[in-house]
């Protein structure tokens, strides 16, 4: 299964206040710099990676894929794969936000309504997490669990 989680207001502050993660890599962090990602985003990987899910990235920025797998590298987390608005500009025929379907993704995690609503029309699955959900975590592995329990069936 992939899962895929977009980075602003998502995973990565912009607008909005949540508590972050501390990298595993402090030293590396120190010399490379760059964005903290949002706490829980180390456990919500290695849920995915014990169950031998491939976890990506899918955002509608321009950072770049380089950028984007260190910022995850240094909590610990490898990326299967990501998605830029480059890549996405590329590769996606369809006109919309963002098009999972395209890079063989089953489920999005992001913060906008609007993509989720693009998912309904499009016919891709998008579970939205609000910035200042607490209990985002909780929320996210439920929806992991539920998946996994209908593949089993």
């Amino acid at each position: 299964m992939r899962i895929a989680f977009d980075l602003d207001n998502t995973l990565i502050r912009c607008s909005h206040d949540f508590p972050l993660e501390q990298p595993k890599r402090r030293v590396w962090a120190r010399l490379l710099g760059g964005e903290q990602l949002r706490l829980g985003v180390v456990a919500v990987a290695e849920y995915c990676r014990q169950r031998k899910w491939e976890v990506w990235v899918y955002t509608t920025s321009y950072r770049s894929n380089w950028y984007i797998r260190k910022l995850f590298w240094l909590h610990g987390i490898k990326l299967a794969g990501v998605v830029n608005q480059q890549r996405h500009d590329r590769e996606v025929a369809i006109r919309c936000t963002k098009h999972p379907p395209t890079f063989g993704i089953d489920l999005l995690f992001d913060d906008s309504e609007g993509v989720r609503l693009e998912g309904e029309r499009y016919g891709f699955k998008t579970i939205v997490i609000q910035p200042q959900d607490t209990k985002w975590v909780l929320k996210v592995l439920a929806v992991l669990h539920e998946l996994e329990r209908q593949s089993a069936k």
